[in-house]
């Protein structure tokens, strides 16, 4: 079965929270550099991720471009392109 990658903006975060913490996440940061793990916690200046060694990163959300996550339901999001 095919999954879905979801990109979530760091606008979005605060509002998906509870989706978020359910999924193994990417951050992708703006310099190009992705941290993988879990999210802990989210504030309006930084997220926290827990990897898989069970290291913390503190994340500033001026430092992310995005999180990118699978979603294994196939729920297709609504799309942010105006023509689509």
């Amino acid at each position: 079965m095919s999954k879905r990658l979801i990109r979530v903006t760091p606008g979005e975060i605060i509002s998906k929270q509870h989706i978020l913490q359910k999924h193994t996440l990417n951050a992708v940061l703006s310099n190009g550099n992705t941290v993988f793990g879990r999210l802990i916690s989210v504030d309006a200046s930084q997220i926290i991720l827990k990897d898989t060694r069970a290291h913390s990163h503190r994340i500033p959300l001026s430092d992310l471009y995005e999180l990118v996550y699978d979603d294994d339901k196939n729920i297709v999001p609504a799309s942010r392109h105006t023509t689509l």
